[in-house]
């Protein structure tokens, strides 16, 4: 393959990636002979592109090949690490995530990783609220936020998780994860008669929930605050029953199944 012919069908691969044509983007992607590529950045589409066809061991290929080629790219030790949770790795999920800390020790990202890797893992819900709360001191992400005002749930710990609900509303203003929280907050209590009258304004009191696709893992478990969800890959349960807990008149309580 000349450089006229490699560039084209590259181009072409990324354009079918964009347009979410991923079945003509993986057949472009194994056209492409990638040990002769230089590019770092065009291994890491490729990689890609093999990750979202669930074939991880030619992404993490890839990926290694581009840290290779860029041995101090961090996003790509990050993208390895996540690959190795998928196939439930988590030891080597773990050399990475250390790789990444000191590669990049003041990136807010370690704690999503390490998150994601105690989750994965069935890590303690304590454990996992606490690197959560650890981001937050650092950096205010509204998909964390609602996270752990979701775990706060699944603990039972009701005044915290209308408290972060609160605080994501009033962060953020709009979104998917403000309208997750406003409708974990009711589980609750009602809405603050602004909340109450944004949601109305945005949503016309639809529950935006129910209308959202299944999605990735960070989405599946905002779409819990449902009395049925499932576990993994939305597939949580949760039950929801009434509990007297003074302040909160509908307080209501996660049990696991």
């Amino acid at each position: 393959m000349d450089k006229y012919e490699y560039k084209l069908k590259l181009d072409q691969m990324k354009s079918a990636f964009a347009e979410g044509n991923y079945h003509m983007a993986e057949e472009l992607a194994d056209s492409i002979n990638w040990k002769r590529v230089r590019n770092a950045n065009s291994l890491i589409k490729a990689g890609e592109v093999y990750e979202t066809a669930e074939r991880y061991d030619d992404a993490k290929e890839m990926f290694l090949l581009a840290y290779e080629r860029s041995p101090i790219g961090r996003t790509i030790v990050y993208r390895l690490a996540e690959l190795a949770i998928h196939v439930g790795n988590y030891d080597e999920a773990m050399e990475y995530y250390e790789e990444f800390v000191e590669m990049a020790p003041n990136d807010s990202l370690k704690f999503v990783l390490k998150y994601k890797i105690y989750k994965a893992k069935g890590e303690s819900l304590a454990e996992q609220i606490q690197i959560l709360e650890d981001l937050k001191e650092q950096e205010y992400i509204e998909e964390w936020a609602y996270e752990l005002a979701f775990l706060y749930h699944r603990v039972g710990l009701a005044t915290e998780c209308v408290e972060e609900c609160d605080q994501l509303i009033l962060w953020f203003g709009e979104g998917k994860y403000m309208l997750k929280a406003m409708e974990l907050k009711r589980l609750y209590v009602p809405l603050s008669p602004a909340q109450q009258q944004l949601y109305d304004s945005q949503y016309g009191g639809r529950n935006a929930v129910e209308e959202e696709p299944q999605e990735a893992p960070a989405q599946e478990q905002t779409q819990a605050v449902r009395s049925a969800e499932s576990k993994e890959k939305a597939d949580l349960d949760i039950h929801v029953k009434p509990m007297d807990m003074g302040q909160y008149n509908t307080c209501l309580l996660y049990t696991s199944p």
